[in-house]
């Protein structure tokens, strides 16, 4: 009985040892690398007043506190770059199960034109939990320039900077996912919600 009961200590040690030293690993591991690029400074993006498509003032990241957001400028007019990127954002939302604390967030860039119904049905054919913003020239321009976003309107089209911005819970512009990258998201999300 003697022999038995030194066996599983023995054993029960091994156990605990193996365990931590798993813990130790898992803690001590590099994290995995991510296809956006992270702002060594991440800007804070709170105070920017748009619009919802419900005509509804919004504070493009204060009013999504608690949540990590997916932000894309583009317009409903855009005959390739904004479909491609609104499809590919849908297939990461999907990828990663729709998370409850992901928002997936359309920014026009043309607000002229894109009202908030027009907004509304756009974005809506991508995903229905996706959010579309507008507002004045003023305030789309502001929150342009918060997430270094240029863009120009001529001829009935708008040249504009095509990047996904990935806020934080606490309204702070931490990553930017260029093209390149944005296929890559799926696979990020799990990771960018347990670093934000």
């Amino acid at each position: 009985m003697a022999r038995f009961v030194r066996y599983s200590w023995l054993l029960a040690g091994l156990v605990v040892v193996g365990a931590a030293a798993f813990l130790l690993g898992s803690y001590l591991s590099p994290r995995r690398a991510l296809a956006g690029t992270e702002l060594r400074t991440p800007v804070q993006v709170t105070g920017l007043d748009l619009v919802d498509t419900a005509g509804d003032p919004v504070d493009l990241a204060g009013d999504l506190a608690g949540s990590v957001a997916l932000v894309f400028f583009g317009y409903t007019r855009c005959p390739d770059v904004c479909p491609l990127t609104m499809a590919r954002l849908a297939r990461a939302y999907e990828l990663a199960g729709q998370p409850a604390d992901l928002d997936v967030v359309m920014v026009t860039v043309d607000p002229g034109f894109d009202t908030p119904e027009v907004l509304g049905e756009y974005v809506g054919r991508f995903h229905p939990a996706f959010m579309g913003l507008t507002g004045t020239n003023s305030q789309v321009a502001a929150a342009a320039k918060a997430f270094f976003v240029g863009f120009v309107e001529g001829g009935g089209s708008v040249a504009h900077t095509d990047v996904v911005g990935v806020v934080d819970r606490r309204g702070y512009l931490r990553y930017i996912y260029g093209q390149d990258a944005v296929p890559r998201l799926g696979d990020d999300i799990p990771e960018l919600l347990r670093r934000l």
